[in-house]
């Protein structure tokens, strides 16, 4: 069977973590990048970079539970209190100083939208299809494993998609319209999360969410260079360590409880 390939012009899409911005812009992504999972599987996947349209958001979604477990393994005893001092202080700031040394390792969601320049070989995605089905893995799924000689440039990546970003004010206000909007962001790795676990088909689940939401993306988008991404982490979700921290467990908890939902287990 013939190679297939991806014309320059197509667009893919990468999920990963804000931990990954900075390096990503500087250094590009690199020509191996293991996909990311709830399981060690990683040494499975064909060699490339994982990219998607609904499996972005599913690797962003696995990435970053992977990282908030992680974060909330290394620092249970803060972390704890953070989450006591949120439900008896509820819409108010915690005054925690030690949030400070932690919260700099709270990575979110996000997924990079990435426009080929050049004709790029794909490899199936075996989670879908059998080796050498990489025509199929791509219209039927969305998913595969893109091949390039020096990985993907840096400016081949044009935006990022983002979460709503929450403040405390934010939350204590009964069905504020901002968390609802970051409930619908979360619902849409979920909808990533559907599709792997599920085998659901992509285009029937990002239907769906087109006609509800009237998007297929996190709500918040921004270009990829380095003023865009100065002024995201400027930005006073990112920069306070409390408010990066809400987000994180407020994220998270949307996830698990939607998840649940599908009887999907996050591990």
């Amino acid at each position: 069977m013939s190679e297939f390939r991806l014309a320059a012009g197509s667009t893919v899409k990468f999920g990963c973590t804000t931990s990954q911005l900075y390096p990503a812009l500087r250094h590009g992504l690199a020509k191996e990048i293991p996909a990311q999972g709830f399981s060690d599987t990683g040494n499975q996947s064909p060699p490339g970079v994982m990219v998607g349209e609904l499996m972005a958001y599913f690797a962003a979604c696995a990435g970053f539970c992977n990282a908030t477990s992680q974060l909330h393994h290394a620092h249970q005893e803060v972390l704890s209190a953070f989450v006591q001092a949120l439900q008896e202080q509820h819409g108010r700031k915690p005054e925690m100083p030690e949030l400070e040394a932690i919260a700099h390792q709270a990575g979110l969601p996000v997924v990079l939208e990435i426009t080929l320049e050049q004709d790029c070989v794909l490899l199936a995605d075996p989670h879908f299809v059998a080796e050498g089905a990489a025509e199929k893995s791509w219209k039927l799924w969305r998913s595969g494993a893109l091949q390039t000689t020096d990985g993907i440039p840096a400016a081949w990546i044009r935006h990022f998609y983002f979460p709503r970003l929450l403040d405390y004010r934010d939350i204590g206000t009964a069905r504020n319209p901002r968390m609802l909007e970051q409930t619908t962001d979360a619902a849409l790795m979920v909808g990533g999360l559907m599709q792997s676990w599920h085998k659901d088909t992509p285009a029937d689940l990002l239907n769906a969410f087109q006609k509800q939401y009237g998007r297929v993306n996190f709500s918040q988008r921004s270009p990829f260079n380095e003023t865009a991404l100065e002024r995201f982490f400027n930005l006073h979700a990112m920069l306070d360590p409390a408010t990066r921290l809400l987000n994180q467990m407020t994220l998270w908890q949307d996830i698990d409880a939607l998840a649940k939902k599908q009887n999907i287990p996050l591990a």
